[in-house]
């Protein structure tokens, strides 16, 4: 009897431990959520005050032309750069409603951005009403500049700031998951095996739930098939890269990339030969380009490939003719040369465009004219067929 007393008193205590380890995993959990939730707004935060230092930027670059030029347009990207910072500014103050100090570095940015209007507002006044020279003397003065360059070091610190915050954030976050499965592992260790099914369980609920989560992020950037990154990659991307192209006028160059007969090779060979062909694509267009170069996977069988600091047009034109006899070449064995070509289409920043959107619609206007002329083209070798598609691109 005492025996039994004594595995039933263990059963009790391993069913007690079990209960209070699953309590503090419950509350781990949330605790998790909460952090993984106060990162989420601080990236929302990093966006916001991203935008409303671009937006600056677009309201200086739409004042200086209107200065030089008179031409009435250059005030459009001045309107529409007030009207994005003023939002941004506007998102970032409700975001922060109940923190004092943020509010109060916002604050700071507010008045600098402010001054700094105000200061572009008198110029377009002078020069508005002839006074050119009145205009090029308060530019000279250099203080617009200094009230730039004064955001923009607040800016910085307060990005920084974020930043720092949301590696802490993360870094618990972090910490959270490992004590939760070091908690697992000794609970599985300490109860009988009735109870330690039940912590196994969670264990593995915990290691799945961190394995989702870097999935997650993998996924929401990275085409899974391929490896190179998305759409939703490529847009945060070329944010940032077109924004310093104005500040230093480079020119950007996007290459849209559509492979000629593929759901033909992909509906005969099976889906799986296609998705080979898909990541050979992948490989040799990554191989292709420069390093700082950016290569992505935007739809089924289109790619796209991002050149900042463009090459020049000779140098261009020598990589898109690569590039298609590159990519007409057996990609798998069960394929011939020529079997499978691409059509390439390019837009140029800022010439066609100075948003993603623009970008992506003349380039792939472009690769359709290219696929368009390849189709009235009677059949000629696969890299003949695809310089012919490629070079009036790089004209």
């Amino acid at each position: 009897m005492k025996s039994a007393r004594f595995g039933f008193l263990s059963i009790v205590i391993g069913l007690v431990v079990a209960f209070c380890a699953g309590v503090q995993v419950v509350l781990w959990g949330q605790q998790a959520q909460a952090l993984s939730d106060a990162q989420e707004r601080i990236g929302y935060q990093l966006l916001e005050l991203r935008t409303a230092a671009n937006a600056l930027d677009d309201i200086e670059t739409g004042q200086r032309g209107y200065l030089l030029t008179g031409d009435e347009q250059y005030l459009r990207p001045y309107n529409d750069g007030r009207r994005a910072f003023n939002t941004a500014l506007a998102r970032l103050n409700e975001a922060n409603r109940n923190d004092p100090t943020t509010l109060n570095k916002i604050g700071e940015l507010a008045k600098l951005a402010g001054a700094k209007q105000d200061e572009l507002e008198r110029t377009l006044g002078l020069r508005r009403s002839g006074d050119e020279a009145g205009a090029l003397a308060i530019v000279k003065t250099g203080e617009g500049q200094r009230l730039m360059d004064a955001f923009r070091d607040k800016a910085g610190a307060l990005l920084l700031d974020w930043r720092q915050q949301r590696g802490d954030l993360a870094a618990d976050e972090t910490r959270i998951f490992s004590r939760a499965s070091v908690l697992g592992g000794v609970v599985v260790a300490a109860i009988i095996i009735l109870v330690v099914v039940a912590i196994r369980w969670l264990s593995i609920a915990l290691r799945r739930l961190d394995e989702l989560q870097v999935r997650r992020e993998q996924e929401a950037m990275h085409d899974p098939l391929t490896q190179l990154p998305n759409r939703r990659y490529l847009g945060d991307w070329i944010e940032m890269t077109l924004a310093g192209a104005r500040r230093r006028g480079q020119a950007v160059v996007l290459l849209y990339f559509d492979l000629d007969r593929f759901r033909i090779v992909n509906d005969r060979l099976g889906q799986e030969a296609g998705d080979r062909v898909l990541r050979v694509v992948a490989a040799r267009l990554r191989r292709a380009v420069r390093l700082h170069d950016f290569v992505g996977r935007i739809g089924g069988d289109e790619f796209v490939a991002v050149l900042p600091d463009a090459p020049e047009t000779a140098e261009l034109s020598r990589l898109i003719a690569r590039l298609g006899r590159d990519l007409a070449k057996a990609p798998i064995a069960e394929l011939a040369d020529g079997d499978l070509t691409v059509s390439i289409g390019l837009a140029r920043f800022p010439e066609d465009g100075d948003t993603l959107d623009a970008l992506l619609g003349v380039a792939d206007r472009a690769m359709e004219a290219a696929k368009e002329r390849r189709r009235r083209e009677p059949p000629r070798p696969a890299q003949t067929a695809v310089a012919t598609a490629a070079q009036p691109l790089a004209n």
